[in-house]
């Protein structure tokens, strides 16, 4: 699209929040703002990751209203409408319908975990309104045929490739990786990944001896880490939300059970898991980015983040939805529209190569037919309490460190 790479940028800016029910307070006139709902949960299980995530949603609209808002558009501005999904899936969908019908939303994004993204999709696709998912990983979500639904994430299926190339990588290095032990949620996102990694590992020389499936929230994962470890496997392949990744890292602990382990994604890459201090250091994870990754749209992002928020490190998630919201207002942008089928329509061939939105690792930010972007991953390691990128090579910060240490 012409001029797209002057309106990457573009800085983006002010955010208003509505409860359930409610109009934004402060609102604009019609057609002066673009007006994307934002699906979060900031009450229940997940409560502490929709508030995260809420902050990059807010960084990214209030770095572009700051510097003018979109020019394609006159100089309209980002309104942001927040919605709390209670980590609910059937409160997803009532407020995916919500702002869609009464505030007259022109895209939606968030939803964070797959069983309260899917039914929001589905909600989006039959009203017509763009979707942009950050973070959900069901490999269904962009397979079913949905027009309006874009997403920024890896698919689940992807994930088996990079941990085996990973482990692949430290076999070479001397580590011994013989034997493979499953530890999945019983939610849409950790079955996705255990199909994946139960199809994929198996074929790379790393046979799967245990199996472990247990409900999120559980409060004692003793059972499920003293059969991790007596079935001999010398890794671990962990899918959980922070809160349970950190409990079984300190069953675990205190099993004096220290294998290979390697959480995943932004579920697992968070300051709960780092603080959560001896139980996780030294182990892994795979994630589609890293606030020390090596690319300057990603470094200019941890910097304006540390300036909005002082004292915070953004984690992978956050990156996702600050790209989402950003890729929602170059459409609009290049639209010259908040109607929300050219908005789909314009998202469909955006090219996103430089600027804010290209801070994740893939070179480039764009959708295919099914509206999945091009997603790639680092592994991170926890080194002295922080999450460091260790692999792939060409963007680490430095290498692995030994298990033990």
């Amino acid at each position: 699209m012409t001029g797209i790479n002057r309106r990457e940028a573009l800085l983006l800016g002010g955010a208003a929040v509505t409860a359930p029910g409610l109009f934004s307070l402060g609102a604009q006139a019609q057609g002066s703002t673009l007006r994307i709902g934002v699906l979060v949960p900031l009450t229940g299980v997940h409560a502490s990751d929709g508030a995260r995530m809420l902050k990059a949603h807010q960084l990214a609209a209030k770095m572009i209203n700051e510097s003018g808002g979109l020019k394609g558009l006159g100089g309209a501005k980002v309104e942001l409408v927040v919605s709390d999904i209670q980590s609910k899936p059937e409160v997803s969908r009532s407020e995916a319908e919500r702002l869609i019908s009464r505030e007259n939303v022109s895209a939606l994004t968030g939803a964070w975990a797959s069983a309260t993204t899917i039914p929001a999709a589905q909600v989006s696709d039959r009203n017509r309104t763009p979707f942009m998912i950050t973070s959900a990983v069901t490999d269904a979500i962009t397979e079913q045929g949905l027009k309006y639904v874009f997403r920024t994430a890896v698919k689940a299926k992807w994930f088996g490739k990079y941990v085996a190339d990973f482990m692949d990588t430290m076999k070479k290095n001397g580590m011994t990786i013989d034997k493979v032990a499953l530890a999945t949620e019983d939610g849409p996102a950790g079955q996705a990944v255990h199909a994946n990694y139960s199809s994929v590992m198996p074929g790379r020389g790393y046979p799967i001896i245990a199996d472990e499936t247990f409900r999120t929230g559980s409060p004692d994962f003793s059972t499920v880490a003293t059969k991790l470890r007596t079935s001999g496997a010398t890794a671990i392949l962990s899918v959980a939300y922070a809160d349970d990744s950190t409990v079984l890292l300190r069953a675990l602990a205190a099993q004096s059970f220290r294998p290979l382990y390697i959480g995943f994604g932004g579920a697992h890459v968070n300051q709960t898991v780092a603080a959560s201090g001896k139980p996780a250091e030294r182990t892994f994870g795979v994630v589609e980015w890293a606030p020390d990754l090596k690319k300057p749209a990603s470094e200019a992002f941890v910097k304006a983040f540390a300036e909005a928020y002082p004292g915070e490190v953004p984690l992978s998630n956050q990156a996702q939805a600050f790209a989402a919201t950003y890729a929602l207002a170059l459409a609009a942008d290049a639209a010259a529209s908040t109607d929300r089928t050219k908005i789909r329509d314009a998202l469909r061939t955006l090219r996103i190569t430089d600027g804010p939105a290209s801070l994740l690792p893939a070179p480039e930010l764009y959708f295919d037919e099914q509206g999945q972007s091009p997603a790639t991953c680092v592994v991170v390691q926890v080194i002295d309490g922080k999450f460091v990128t260790v692999w792939p090579d060409a963007v680490a910060a430095q290498p692995p460190a030994p298990l033990q240490g």
